[in-house]
């Protein structure tokens, strides 16, 4: 399982590191950050977007599709009761429309998308 590490260095800016990486989160100077690095919703969202591009590339790698790139767009849309994150999916290759919705469909079944999907049961320990 994943185990990541965090301290805090300055203000808003944090310091994180897993078993073999190190990288920063902050905030914007506006907010009050030295933006040394993304926030945390950025965070998140690549994540997400990192997630559901290595999903489509193992499945057609898997089915033998021909696939010359892929780029996504998300955007988080939120109001009072629900937070929404909006997706744009562009998948080069010589792909039939049947294999493109496949590959959509798949992109939702990522990891990441069931964990945040799913309830979530953060203890503090």
């Amino acid at each position: 399982m994943a185990k990541i590490k965090a301290s805090q260095r300055n203000n808003y800016t944090v310091d994180i590191s897993s078993e073999n990486h190190n990288w920063v989160a902050d905030e914007p100077i506006s907010r009050g950050g030295g933006d040394l690095g993304p926030t945390p919703t950025e965070l998140m969202l690549s994540s997400l977007v990192s997630c559901k591009i290595i999903t489509i590339k193992m499945y057609a790698a898997r089915k033998g599709w021909d696939i010359k790139g892929i780029d996504i767009k998300l955007e988080i849309i939120g109001n009072e009761d629900k937070t929404v994150i909006e997706k744009k999916i562009v998948i080069q290759g010589d792909l039939d429309d049947k294999q493109r919705k496949r590959l959509l469909d798949i992109s939702d079944r990522c990891p990441i998308v069931k964990m945040l999907s799913d309830s979530l049961d953060i203890r503090t320990v």
